[in-house]
């Protein structure tokens, strides 16, 4: 079951959502657990989405987060415990997320001040414009867990980049993920609010309208380009968690260690 919608400045458990000035600001504001995300969060994520769509005054949002982390990808401690059933929650909400923030009538920017790994990666990117500041990593840390993450990311940065990051798993510094085509804009932290302002108020200048059908139709192409099509081959991802490896990595993270794979 999905939240309530919130109104303006409400606050919820996992999530601070603020209006000001035509922008609807989604902030993750979970900092002492790096904004990690379960169920919980997804579901906030998606009713402060409806909120922002549905509330004419706002022309644009920004997604950002609360403290030194934009998001650190799955709670390993939800994770390790989950049943098949509550995984398998955690991935459709997860994935309704993300196409939520892709499809919105309303343009997000990302406005990344902190590591965004695994599932922030995701989220990061599936905003309409993605501001980052220096120093700032992009991961896709799902092999480090146990999971794997497919062919994410290859129409953003192409086939051998995709693979350094999913099949390795490497860190990609905002600098070079600029570079790469994976975020519009690295900058200093300094300016990080400025750059971000930047883009909102150019959009909110925009036409509603146009902005609303560039993004119907920019989706649509990637839709029949096979944009989401990572996910089914994402094979075996859904038992990947209950392997011996797959709990042991989380193990290891959450016991701050160097975990012993076994292959089984």
């Amino acid at each position: 079951m999905v939240a309530s919608p919130p109104s303006k400045d409400m606050a919820f458990e996992s999530i601070a959502y603020t209006v000001e000035n035509q922008v609807a600001t989604i902030k993750f504001n979970r900092p002492e657990r790096r904004n990690a995300m379960d169920t919980t969060v997804f579901r906030e994520l998606l009713a402060s989405l409806d909120a922002a769509e549905s509330d004419p005054e706002v022309r644009a949002v920004i997604l950002t987060g609360e403290g030194s982390v934009f998001c650190s990808g799955q709670n390993m401690k939800f994770t390790i415990n989950a049943t098949v059933d509550s995984r398998e929650e955690y991935q459709k909400t997860n994935h309704a997320a993300q196409d939520r923030l892709r499809r919105l009538e309303k343009p997000v920017v990302a406005r990344v001040q902190g590591h965004a790994l695994g599932g922030g990666t995701y989220l990061a990117v599936s905003c309409d414009l993605v501001v980052a500041a220096k120093g700032v990593r992009f991961g896709m840390r799902e092999i480090h867990a146990g999971d794997h993450s497919g062919g994410a990311m290859l129409f953003s940065v192409g086939l051998a980049r995709s693979k350094e990051m999913n099949i390795l798993g490497r860190f990609v510094e905002a600098e070079e993920a600029e570079s790469w085509g994976l975020i519009n804009k690295c900058v200093p932290m300094e300016e990080l609010d400025a750059a971000v302002k930047e883009y909102t108020d150019q959009l909110i200048a925009l036409p509603p309208l146009g902005l609303k059908y560039s993004k119907i139709g920019q989706n649509l192409a990637l839709d029949l380009a096979g944009f989401a099509a990572h996910r089914q081959a994402r094979v075996g991802n859904p038992y990947l968690f209950l392997t011996e490896d797959g709990r042991e990595a989380k193990r290891a993270f959450i016991e701050k260690r160097k975990p012993v794979f076994k292959g089984r």
